[in-house]
C-alpha cells in the first residue's frame, strides 16, 4: 500500500509496479516521487480495481460486453481503463459474447420455447451486437427446432385450457413463431 503526505493511500502489488517498469526498491518511506510516477501508479491501481471488478461481476454471472462496460462504467471507472478491461478479459476468453448468446439462446428454448424473432429480440436487449445475435439464433435454431419449440409451446398453451384455434394462433404468434408453422401446427392439432 502507498500511502501519501496528502492523507491518500491505494494498493498496488509487486506484479503491479514490474508491469510499469518501477522497482519496489524505489518506493521506501519519505521517498519523494513525480507527479508522472503517481499518475502511473494510481492508473495502474485503478487498472487492477477495475480487472478485479470485472472479474468479480463474472464470477456471479454471466455478462455481454455490453452489459459488463455499462456496469463497469456504471461504477465510475474511467472509459478507457474501461476498453483495456474489456479487451484483456476478451483476449482471455473470459468474455465472449457469442459464448454468451449459445448458452442464454438453449437455456432460453429450455425454460420457455419461443421462435426467431423473440429470439433475436432477447438476445439484442442483452446486448449482443447483431451479426453475432443472428448467427448464434441462425446456428441453435434449425427449422426443426424451431418446429419443435412450436410444439412444446402449443401444448403448454392446450394444458392450460386454451382450445380456441384463434387464440391458439396469436399466442404462438405472441411468441415469436412464423405464421405458416403456427398454422399448420393448429390445423394438425384440430384434426387429431
Amino acid at each position: 500500500m502507498l500511502q501519501f503526505s496528502d492523507g491518500s493511500c491505494f494498493f498496488v502489488s509487486e506484479a503491479d509496479l514490474r508491469g510499469e517498469d518501477i522497482s519496489a526498491l524505489e518506493l521506501v518511506p519519505d521517498l519523494e516521487l513525480s507527479e508522472l510516477v503517481i499518475q502511473r501508479l494510481k492508473d495502474t491501481a485503478m487498472r487492477r480495481q477495475a480487472r478485479e471488478k470485472a472479474l468479480d461481476l463474472l464470477a456471479r454471472a454471466p455478462h455481454t460486453t455490453f452489459s459488463l462496460r455499462m456496469k463497469l462504467l456504471k461504477r465510475d471507472f474511467d472509459a478507457r481503463l474501461v476498453e483495456e478491461v474489456l479487451e484483456f478479459l476478451t483476449n482471455r476468453e473470459y468474455l465472449d459474447d457469442r459464448s454468451y448468446a449459445d448458452n442464454w439462446l438453449r437455456t432460453r428454448c429450455e425454460q420457455r420455447p419461443e421462435g426467431r424473432t423473440l429470439l433475436l429480440a432477447g438476445l439484442l436487449r442483452k446486448g449482443v451486437g447483431r451479426e453475432i445475435a443472428e448467427a448464434a439464433v441462425n446456428r441453435y435454431l434449425t427449422p426443426g427446432m424451431e418446429q419443435e419449440n412450436a410444439v412444446r409451446a402449443l401444448e403448454k398453451l392446450t394444458r392450460s385450457g386454451e382450445t380456441d384455434p384463434v387464440r391458439l394462433m396469436k399466442k404462438l404468434k405472441a411468441r415469436g413463431f412464423p405464421f405458416p408453422l403456427i398454422r399448420r401446427l393448429v390445423e394438425e392439432r384440430r384434426e387429431t
